[in-house]
């Protein structure tokens, strides 16, 4: 018997609605995986060409909830794509992922991406039984430091040229969250 996927839980806040991708989100994350200003701090190049995205956002949809899960941000009145969340370096059995965001620029500033990445964050401690949650971010990356910083993640490391992006290295600033961190 085929094993059946695992549906994919849709999160709600006072204004979003966090759901699986569609093939319809593609225009709105071809233009936050375009925009330069949105690309200079992910983990992957800028896009440069539309089959980029058309080809990333069905590798959204077909997740491994054990290793990651993507969820399309969307407005709740509407159901317009506003960008992602995710958690991915996924080890579920250990208790511990890293977690992303993009939001795309013309709805940045408004708190999306902290009531989104709050979302996440709690069905990762209260459904999935997560203990640890890290941010690697960009030392540069000023608004993604604000956001996680106001959600109570600890900065614990500078990590040197941790991560390649085409052909350059990257320094991180590594950022954690616990499960026993939101007790207090």
């Amino acid at each position: 018997m085929a094993k059946q996927p695992v549906p994919h839980p849709i999160l709600m806040t006072p204004r979003l609605r966090l759901r699986q991708f569609r093939d319809d989100d593609v225009d709105v994350m071809h233009a936050c995986f375009t925009n330069v200003g949105s690309m200079r701090f992910w983990n992957t190049p800028l896009h440069t060409k539309r089959i980029e995205t058309d080809r990333a956002v069905p590798r959204f949809i077909d997740c491994t909830p054990s290793y990651h899960w993507f969820w399309a941000v969307a407005d709740q009145a509407t159901d317009h794509c506003l960008g992602l969340v995710n958690y991915h370096d996924g080890h579920i059995r250990d208790q511990r992922v890293a977690i992303g965001s993009i939001i795309d620029p013309p709805h940045r500033r408004r708190g999306i991406a902290t009531e989104a990445v709050s979302a996440m964050l709690r069905f990762g401690f209260q459904e999935l039984g997560l203990h640890r949650l890290q941010a690697f971010i960009h030392p540069h990356n000023t608004p993604s430091r604000v956001l996680i910083e106001k959600l109570r993640f600890r900065c614990e490391a500078l990590l040197r040229e941790n991560l390649r992006v085409g052909d350059e290295w990257r320094d991180d600033v590594l950022y954690a969250l616990l499960s026993t961190d939101r007790s207090g």
